[in-house]
């Protein structure tokens, strides 16, 4: 076990290039937040080698890294793959995301009430967020469009996401456009800007 630490903790050490106090500095923190959300050390290192290698400071990283073992607890889903959703969500949404605690936390406040799982949101993101935002979708739009038509489907984020990524690509184009205000409905605003998609 002590030589997979060292190991793990040489791995992040490499990317991060840290003094050696520093280093124990990260090392006592990683090992709080593997305590914290009840991950073991070398899946709490994976995440947070994830994040290290994305050039975030080291209070930055082990932020992410707890709310990325937060979401595989909720998920099930492995670290790496809650590392990556959460960067797609941060890349696309950071302007208006406080940061990936308030994220975690929209995804939990729906998957209480609501037939989706975050598993789903993360997934559906990681998809569409791009082609979304792109469409004048901003996160909390997104969350309640994922959210209705997991209810009414039942299909998951995947699939959700990559059908919404269709949509939105398909929607700004000019000639969808064009065929929409043939059937009389309003895609542009008085000054001839496209509206939001979700007008």
């Amino acid at each position: 076990a002590v030589i997979q630490v060292e190991k793990a903790l040489t791995d992040i050490n490499v990317v991060m290039g840290l003094s050696a106090q520093n280093l124990d500095n990260f090392s006592s923190g990683l090992f709080r937040v593997a305590k914290e959300t009840g991950a073991a050390f070398n899946t709490a290192a994976q995440a947070a080698t994830e994040y290290a290698r994305q050039g975030l400071s080291v209070e930055e990283s082990l932020k992410r890294t707890r709310d990325a073992l937060i979401l595989t607890r909720l998920t099930g889903m492995d670290s790496a793959q809650a590392v990556k959703s959460l960067t797609a969500a941060m890349n696309t949404y950071g302007n208006q995301i406080k940061d990936t605690t308030q994220l975690v936390s929209k995804f939990a406040a729906v998957d209480v009430k609501f037939a989706v799982s975050a598993e789903d949101f993360a997934d559906a993101i990681s998809r569409t967020g791009q082609a979304a935002k792109s469409a004048g979708v901003n996160i909390d739009e997104l969350i309640g469009m994922v959210t209705a038509a997991q209810q009414k489907t039942a299909r998951g984020g995947k699939v959700i996401g990559n059908s919404f990524k269709t949509i939105f690509t398909r929607i700004g184009r000019s000639s969808t456009l064009d065929q929409l205000e043939s059937l009389g409905i309003a895609v542009r605003d008085l000054e001839g800007n496209t509206l939001n998609a979700t007008r």
